[in-house]
């Protein structure tokens, strides 16, 4: 950590135990006893996560990020003012927001909030690197505020972020791609000796697909939708999912045929292929 290519890495325990402890007792100041439900606390291989019966009373975690937040109430005041004076908890909910700053200076990926549920809070805390990229940015960008990481953290994640927030990050220059399908940047890549999955992620200009599709029929002469998938398919970036890469495929097709490069040669579906319109004025 955060760098093992060195001889010398930085080592780290896998969990903060000021972390677990605050979570924890989060839980049992924050319950919602009516209940009668348990709190719960599973270990695995790479992540604690931990649930306790009552809603999530900011409504999502965004807000509690924030420096000048303050809790509407407590649910349980007295608990919470006890737990407080025996110093088990943060007070004025600086607590959560010191939980993920742990994470953040420990280079590891920031808490999920598991909400889903009304009746219940469940926290997953990642005992693991998830994507060295991310720890990589963290490490060389250590004035990041705890806002600018979450939605770092989203990104390796896969978590959607609106325009903005890409917007911003692409800003930062800590990443490329187009939405929905954004990365981390080249430059942290390269670091990491990953200019191949680089390569596999960012997608190449539509004008180098269809140059393919056009060369592949001056050669064959005709195509089925399966032969131009099959030629296109492994050129795609990796992080497409296969509708993406479909709608993608029928996107360069349909944007060639505007163009009157391309045409099929039957009207029947089924039995078309696709052909030049400069082989078909030929004939």
């Amino acid at each position: 950590m955060p760098n093992q290519l060195t001889l010398f890495p930085t080592e780290t325990k896998q969990y903060d135990m000021w972390l677990l402890r605050e979570l924890l007792n989060n839980c049992i100041a924050h319950s919602e006893y009516t209940y009668g439900g348990r709190i719960y606390l599973n270990e695995y291989e790479d992540r604690i996560v931990l649930a306790n019966p009552g809603s999530f009373l900011p409504g999502k975690i965004e807000p509690v990020l924030d420096p000048g937040y303050n809790p509407p109430f407590y649910r349980n005041q007295l608990l919470a003012e006890t737990m407080v004076k025996l110093n088990m908890i943060d007070s004025q909910s600086t607590g959560i927001r010191r939980v993920f700053r742990i994470q953040k200076e420990r280079y590891f990926p920031l808490p999920d909030y598991d909400l889903s549920n009304r009746q219940q809070v469940k926290v997953c805390v990642y005992g693991k690197i998830l994507d060295e990229n991310y720890s990589q940015i963290l490490f060389k960008n250590p004035d990041f505020d705890l806002e600018t990481v979450f939605l770092i953290d989203c990104v390796q994640k896969g978590i959607k972020i609106d325009k903005s927030a890409v917007k911003y990050l692409r800003k930062l220059k800590v990443i490329e791609g187009k939405m929905p399908n954004i990365f981390l940047s080249a430059a942290i890549s390269e670091t990491l000796g990953e200019k191949t999955q680089y390569v596999k992620n960012k997608a190449f200009d539509d004008q180098y697909y269809k140059d393919l599709i056009v060369k592949y029929l001056e050669q064959y002469g005709k195509a089925k939708k399966k032969d131009i998938r099959i030629l296109l398919w492994d050129k795609l970036p990796e992080v497409m999912t296969d509708k993406q890469k479909e709608d993608k495929i029928r996107n360069l097709l349909s944007a060639l045929r505007k163009k009157n490069i391309i045409t099929t040669d039957s009207k029947n579906q089924q039995r078309s292929s696709w052909i030049l319109v400069s082989q078909l004025k030929q004939e």
